[in-house]
């Protein structure tokens, strides 16, 4: 696994334990050793990442919410929520690939959450990030 891949995953457990304790995303990257596992360049790339999510997150919220088919965003996971906001900012704001994001977060998906999860996921990005709030118009400026 390569070093981004640790790093996203790093960046979802450092969310995840944000959401949990009340500390902010960076102070939970702090805590639990970011800087001694990861380059500065990765740092860098994950910190803007995470502050793509806060700063984006109205945005990125109505863009998953209208991609979910019958479903909100109240009724997903922690996990899938988390996940979802992050790569739809590493996708928008961060600059990686569309494909990549997709398929990375897929793997952590099936990775840290239920079962169907990496399914679910896989949908719901394509949707926000390949065709415009599901409708099947290709949001070009979104690659």
């Amino acid at each position: 696994m390569g070093m981004r891949s640790r790093a996203r995953k790093f960046l979802l457990q450092s969310r995840y334990a944000a959401r949990l304790n009340g500390a902010t995303v960076s102070g939970n990257l702090d805590d639990l050793g970011f800087s001694g596992l990861f380059d500065h360049e990765t740092r860098t790339w994950i910190r803007s990442i995470a502050e793509a999510s806060v700063r984006n997150s109205a945005e990125i919220s109505l863009q998953i919410e209208a991609a979910l088919s019958n479903w909100s965003l109240d009724r997903l996971s922690l996990v899938t929520r988390l996940l979802l906001e992050q790569a739809v900012a590493e996708a928008l704001y961060a600059g990686t690939p569309v494909p990549v994001v997709i398929r990375e977060s897929v793997r952590i998906a099936e990775e840290f959450d239920q079962p169907g999860a990496g399914a679910f996921v896989n949908g719901v990005l394509h949707r926000v990030l390949v065709t415009d709030g599901g409708k099947g118009t290709e949001a070009s400026d979104h690659k």
